[in-house]
C-alpha cells in the first residue's frame, strides 16, 4: 500500500468522525436526559406511595411529609423548593351519603390535618380544596364504610429546569403523581 493511500484512509476516517461525532454526542445526551426523567418519575412515584402509606398507618402527616421529602432529596429538597409541591389531604367518605353505586368523598377540613402543603411550586390539588367534594374518582375501593378515612399525597414536580437537551421539549414538564391509602391505624389523624 502506498503512502498516499494510507493518508487518504486517515483523512476519510477523520471526515467520517467529524460528521458522526455530533450525532453520537446528541444521542448520548438524549439517553442521559431520558434516564434522568425516568429516575425523577420513579422518585415521585415512590414518594407518594410511601407518604400515603406512612399517613395511613398512623404517622403524623407532618412527620410523613418530612420523611418523604428527606428521602427524595435532592430531587425535592431545600435547594429547589420552587420546583416541587407536595399536598397531603385527608379524605372522608361522606357519612350521610350511602355508597350506591358510587361514594361521595370530601376533603376533611378538621384541624390540624386538613390539607398540608410543602414546596413553593404554584400548583393546586387536583383532588380539590378543604371541605370540597373530591374532584377525581377514587377508584379501587369496595365496601367503603360511612365516614371511612383515606390519606392522599399528591406531588407536582417541574422538570423544566432539569432539561439538558432539546429532547425534553416535546413532553409536559410538570410531573404529577398521587396515591390514596385507606386509614389502617384505626384512628383518623
Amino acid at each position: 500500500m502506498s503512502r498516499s493511500a494510507v493518508s487518504s484512509d486517515k483523512g476519510q476516517t477523520l471526515v467520517e468522525l467529524t460528521l458522526i461525532l455530533p450525532l453520537m454526542l446528541l444521542l448520548v445526551y438524549g439517553v442521559v436526559e431520558v434516564g434522568s426523567a425516568i429516575s425523577t418519575y420513579l422518585t415521585l412515584t415512590h414518594t407518594v406511595r410511601e407518604g400515603a402509606n406512612l399517613a395511613s398507618r398512623g404517622t403524623d402527616p407532618d412527620d410523613a411529609l418530612d420523611a418523604i421529602i428527606a428521602a427524595a432529596d435532592p430531587t425535592m429538597g431545600a435547594g429547589n423548593p420552587g420546583q416541587w409541591r407536595i399536598i397531603y389531604s385527608r379524605i372522608v367518605q361522606e357519612p350521610g351519603t350511602p355508597c350506591t353505586p358510587e361514594c361521595t368523598y370530601i376533603i376533611d377540613n378538621i384541624e390540624p390535618n386538613g390539607q398540608i402543603v410543602r414546596g413553593a411550586l404554584a400548583q393546586s390539588s387536583k383532588l380539590g380544596t378543604e371541605g370540597s367534594v373530591v374532584n377525581a374518582a377514587v377508584g379501587g375501593f369496595n365496601n367503603v364504610a360511612p365516614g371511612q378515612t383515606f390519606h392522599a399525597i399528591e406531588v407536582f414536580y417541574d422538570y423544566g429546569p432539569d432539561v439538558i437537551t432539546f429532547v425534553g421539549s416535546g413532553f409536559d414538564k410538570i410531573f404529577y403523581e398521587r396515591a390514596i391509602f385507606t386509614d389502617v391505624s384505626g384512628t383518623a389523624n
